[in-house]
């Protein structure tokens, strides 16, 4: 689910729940308020009708046939006046009436304002009371909820009749219909209600227009992101911003950025490295290393003998394509040994091994590339002398040393290389191949480090130009 649906989800959530609190608040409010109202009144005109009773009177009405005494005409006739006076629109007394206790909670009526018929009660006839609380002649009291029956819902309220001495002798009940009431509420609920949905609707609205304004830059930048991966490192966030998404999109312009140096410095490293020791290199956060340092390195160099011959031999074309192949030979020598190679030499290359990654073993690395260019050389002398009729040697010395390795150029032009002495005596003993008819030749120092495997055998002891001392020579005793 996308951002943008999930904060629309969650203010819409939280407008909707804070419009059904509120909604809930008012109505309960309201409803507690309009309940204490009506029952204030209903009890009200209990109270006030109680006291307009004569006790006296009301006592000599008890038994049915009482109806046509004086005293309960008149009775009546003050009920119904109370009881036509409270039906209004605000207050509804649908019944008043007064009651005898009979014992044991039981009650009996008295006089009833009704007019004869369905709803008249008689003298003497049970009061029954469904869903009311037990009557009592103590004080005057209005229940504390409506109830509801078949016709309707209701609100009662009672208060005594007190004789002359103040003695309770009789209670007077007045039933109020509250079904207006309760319109009222239902019809407060629905707008309550609808209220809330159209709070509702308008959070909808200003959550999409503020989620659009929230999820619009991440959309800008995920985007970019997007591209980025996709291999457009040149891409970038257009944001002129200065809250968090403003730095969110300068840290990914920053990344495209370092990813364009780290993509040039990878390609860089590609022309004199293979591409697993580039990745090393930069997954390691190597690149320090290509500043000038001094290391123990061994360095290998390879030359064809006779080129020149060879060159007057082969037409342009041939030539040219004899020698993209066999530098294409000599580099994958190089590179599957995790060498570097550092120049091309005219007919010739040299490489280095121990840099720019520290390689412990690069004595034998730099013999195993020697002896798969060795391999490799005789593949394709032979084909050479098919093609052609020429045969093709190579010259190859090796020697370790401490030497000066790292980028030397300058801004337009740079090439990471190998400076000094080992490089100097390296290059001394691949031209004694010449001299002793070898295609191969290392120092002792690059035989004694290459470790077991290996079958050298020894040639000579020689001072090169430039060597403080003298060393031992070694070829294979077999060649590859």
């Amino acid at each position: 689910m996308r951002v943008r649906t999930q904060l629309v989800i969650a203010l819409s959530a939280l407008a909707g729940l804070t419009a059904a609190v509120i909604v809930a608040i008012n109505f309960f409010y309201a409803r507690d308020i309009l309940f204490r109202q009506i029952q204030s009144q209903v009890l009200s005109i209990a109270t006030a009708a109680a006291s307009q009773i004569d006790a006296e009177a009301h006592g000599r009405i008890q038994a049915p046939g009482d109806e046509a005494r004086p005293e309960y005409k008149a009775l009546q006739a003050k009920l119904r006046a109370i009881r036509n006076a409270n039906r209004r629109d605000d207050v509804y007394v649908r019944f008043i009436y007064t009651m005898h206790p009979a014992g044991d909670h039981k009650w009996t009526y008295a006089v009833d304002a009704e007019e004869p018929g369905d709803g008249f009660s008689p003298v003497g006839s049970p009061v029954e009371f469904a869903s009311r609380e037990p009557l009592h002649m103590d004080r005057p009291y209005a229940e504390g909820a409506f109830y509801k029956d078949s016709f309707g819902t209701w609100l009662s309220a009672n208060a005594p009749i007190l004789d002359a001495q103040g003695r309770p002798v009789a209670l007077l009940g007045v039933d109020l219909i509250a079904s207006k009431v309760a319109e009222h509420l239902h019809r407060l609920l629905l707008a309550g209600m609808t209220a809330g949905l159209i709070a509702l609707a308008a959070a909808i609205g200003v959550g999409l227009l503020i989620a659009r304004w929230f999820t619009a830059p991440l959309d800008r930048i995920g985007e970019t992101v997007r591209r980025i991966g996709a291999g457009e490192l040149d891409a970038e966030v257009k944001m002129d911003r200065r809250d968090e998404f403003g730095q969110l999109a300068l840290a990914v312009n920053q990344m495209g950025q370092a990813l364009r140096e780290r993509n040039a410095l990878k390609g860089a490293l590609a022309r004199y490295v293979s591409h697993e020791v580039a990745d090393e290199i930069m997954a390691g956060q190597a690149a320090p290393v290509l500043k000038g340092a001094s290391k123990q390195i061994t360095v290998l160099i390879v030359d064809i003998r006779n080129f020149t011959a060879m060159s007057a031999l082969l037409i342009p074309d041939h030539l040219v394509e004899f020698l993209n192949e066999f530098f294409a030979r000599m580099i994958e020598a190089i590179f599957s040994n995790r060498g570097t190679l550092d120049k091309f030499l005219g007919d010739g290359c040299l490489a280095i091994f121990g840099a720019p990654l520290d390689d412990p073993q690069h004595h034998r690395m730099a013999v195993l590339a020697a002896q798969a260019m060795l391999k490799s050389t005789a593949e394709l002398g032979a084909k050479l002398r098919e093609r052609h009729g020429i045969e093709l040697r190579i010259g190859i010395g090796l020697h370790t040393g401490e030497a000066i390795v790292g980028n030397v150029g300058s801004d337009q032009r740079m090439e990471y290389t190998a400076i000094g002495g080992t490089v100097n005596i390296a290059s001394r003993i691949e031209t004694m191949n010449k001299e002793y008819g070898t295609q191969f030749l290392a120092s002792d120092d690059v035989v004694h480090g290459a470790g077991a495997g290996f079958h050298f055998r020894e040639v000579a002891e020689v001072t090169p130009r430039g060597s403080p001392h003298a060393l031992k020579v070694f070829t294979f005793a077999e060649e590859p």
